[in-house]
């Protein structure tokens, strides 16, 4: 994984690029961006998720804000919002009390909107 400094200098970015696969947990703080393939436990108490067009993830997902482009197989807790764009797909159990959804997007399995 790689981590990029903000010009802020406040908080560090992780970023999965495409052609890289990781197996296992990942814990981060601030933000991270899914463009590879990633399968196991993805948690943060506050951070950014993003799950890029080409990511692929099949993980159990507890963060802050979760944005998907890309898929997702497992369930997801995002506990300040969740947004799934029109090429997001997520397959598994939703929890987030804000819900944004683009038209086009795929959800399979329960919603629960509110915490």
């Amino acid at each position: 994984m790689k981590l990029v400094k903000s010009e802020s200098g406040n908080s560090d970015f992780g970023w999965i690029g495409r052609g890289i696969e990781v197996k296992g947990d990942i814990a981060f703080a601030d933000r991270l961006q899914i463009d590879g393939k990633t399968n196991g436990k993805l948690t943060s108490d506050s951070g950014t998720l993003i799950i890029g067009e080409s990511g692929q993830v099949e993980a159990q997902i507890d963060v802050g804000v979760c944005v998907v482009h890309g898929s997702v197989q497992g369930n997801l807790i995002a506990r300040s919002k969740l947004e799934i764009r029109k090429t997001g797909r997520v397959h598994g159990d939703v929890i987030t009390p804000v819900l944004l959804v683009e038209e086009g997007a795929d959800i399979r399995k329960e919603l629960y909107i509110g915490m």
